[in-house]
């Protein structure tokens, strides 16, 4: 009889050893990843933004996309079309006035691309410890076509975008896009023209 006391003392002594070993070894035997709250399948978005390479003349830009996602890390932007508004720096106004031009470059009026995109962040945040708010951050890459004032030709382009959404429907992005156009006779006479675009969008997602 007195056994089971003792066998009873050495089981209660024994728990939070036990305890504590299950602990320890829980931070390397479960992982928690929250899924994506914002998972769309259409994308509409319109933007401006701007084109801020050249040194005499600048242009701001509008522009339309639609992108259609595949799953929550890729999509395909269709198309996306931008259109320069174009305007002369004080640089040209300067030149100007002494009497000066300056070298006669092409100006890109309008261009369409379409690109491949990944999506490997999605993030969640606090906004002053009162709401969440969520986002990602993505990466553009593809081609297409843009029309100069002289001329037109291919081109390819690269890119990263910052998203946040405002709600299941309605998101604000951030794009920063290099754009590289070639001439028509590429494997002749290798020219490009480069641009770099920033543009702020406004998406409706469905």
């Amino acid at each position: 009889m007195r056994i089971l006391p003792a066998a009873l003392v050495a089981f209660v002594l024994a728990l939070p050893a036990t305890a504590f070993a299950k602990d320890d070894a829980s931070p390397y035997s479960a992982v928690v990843i929250q899924n994506r709250k914002h998972d769309p399948t259409h994308e509409f978005t319109v933007g401006v933004g701007m084109l801020p390479v050249d040194a005499f003349r600048k242009s701001i830009t509008a522009s339309g996309a639609y992108t259609l996602h595949f799953s929550p890390h890729f999509a395909w932007e269709v198309a996306q079309f931008y259109y320069s508004f174009h305007y002369d720096t004080s640089l040209n106004a300067e030149l100007e006035a002494f009497d000066l031009q300056p070298t006669p470059f092409e100006v890109l009026d309008f261009f369409l691309m379409s690109n491949f995109v990944y999506k490997p962040l999605y993030y969640k945040g606090s906004w002053n410890n009162r709401r969440l708010v969520y986002g990602e951050i993505f990466l553009v890459a593809g081609g297409g076509y843009g029309w100069f004032t002289r001329s037109s030709k291919p081109g390819l382009d690269l890119g990263i975008g910052f998203r946040l959404y405002a709600g299941k429907v309605l998101s604000f992005r951030f794009d920063v896009r290099y754009n590289v156009f070639f001439n028509d006779q590429i494997f002749q006479n290798f020219q490009t023209e480069e641009e770099l675009h920033l543009g702020l969008g406004t998406s409706l997602s469905f």
